[in-house]
């Protein structure tokens, strides 16, 4: 998703939720920190995010932005509604939003290192891919990457994380 594909989205659903701010957790976070963002920011077609109050709206904002909808099907991009507890992330990660404003929307954005442990946690191939593209870029610091790792509420998650760091920057090393 493009940068203009994002602000039409979130124009979209402040208009629909009649919300002002919501909180933006996946990849396309990425564009709150970057001009430029890797490729795998620009494949995907979704933006995952949830109103920052009023989660009642959620259903609303899927039956009018979400994948079977007529806004993806005139726009090739969709709202995907999703949850606080989603994702995987570290201790603290509320405290490191950044706000990426269009127009009288704000969009609260993971930090890049909460979103990279939190793909990381996740584990899938298109999460490696981008993990392995912030890094390469050095859009991410993998020290700091570690750090937040470290802040995994859950043993598992931790390392789960930790051991997919590790095939991603052997990767890069590769390279």
């Amino acid at each position: 998703m493009k940068r203009s594909e994002l602000q039409t989205a979130l124009r979209a659903a402040g208009r629909v939720a009649r919300q002002s701010e919501f909180i933006l957790i996946g990849s396309q976070a990425v564009h709150a920190h970057c001009l430029w963002p890797p490729a795998e920011v620009l494949f995907s077609q979704e933006c995952d995010l949830y109103p920052r109050t009023h989660p009642q709206v959620a259903n609303l904002l899927d039956r009018e932005l979400g994948r079977s909808s007529a806004f993806f099907r005139r726009h090739g991009f969709y709202v995907d509604v999703v949850t606080p507890d989603l994702a995987s992330l570290p201790e603290g990660w509320e405290k490191r939003l950044k706000p990426f404003r269009v127009g009288r929307i704000t969009a609260f954005c993971l930090d890049l290192h909460d979103l990279l442990a939190s793909k990381l946690a996740a584990g899938r191939l298109k999460d490696l891919e981008l993990a392995g593209a912030l890094l390469k870029l050095r859009l991410g610091k993998a020290s700091i990457l570690r750090r937040r790792i470290a802040k995994f509420p859950l043993e598992s998650e931790r390392q789960k994380a930790r051991r997919l760091l590790k095939v991603v920057l052997e990767d890069l090393d590769q390279a």
